[in-house]
């Protein structure tokens, strides 16, 4: 008698189990068919829309290369990484990593041996000396 109540829970969970997958793998058809009806590719847009997209000229001379954590970071704007360059050396670096490399807190402090909080910490007191003196070149 036991060992029949056991193989019927066993079958009840893998029916259970086999149910929750499939309407699992449906809800992800869906989602991929919504996401596939919202999306349109480039070949299909018009003339006129592609023309109207804003282009970036990110050629040696608009723009400068920053070297931190061994990757090549190039900074676009030549106003902004002239004040970059202004930064201590750890702004400069948790600055590019964040903003031009898109890492997060946590893993900026993993890179360079600093605590999550200390990196929000300085990453705002950077952004603070960065606008303070983006600021002061406009009226230059």
């Amino acid at each position: 008698m036991d060992h029949s109540l056991d193989f019927q829970i066993v079958k009840m969970f893998d029916s259970f189990c086999k149910k929750v997958i499939r309407n699992e793998a449906r809800n992800i058809k869906k989602r991929y068919a919504r996401l596939r009806e919202q999306q349109i590719s480039f070949t299909e847009l018009p003339e006129s829309v592609l023309d109207s997209c804003q282009t970036f000229d990110i050629s040696a001379e608009n723009s400068e290369v920053f070297l931190a954590q061994g990757m090549k970071l190039i900074v676009a704007n030549l106003e902004l990484a002239e004040v970059i360059n202004q930064l201590s050396e750890s702004k400069q670096i948790i600055i590019l990593l964040y903003y031009f490399a898109g890492f997060n807190d946590r893993e900026i402090g993993e890179a360079i041996g600093m605590s999550i909080g200390g990196v929000w910490y300085q990453r705002k007191r950077a952004e603070e000396e960065l606008k303070q003196r983006l600021g002061e070149k406009s009226y230059e």
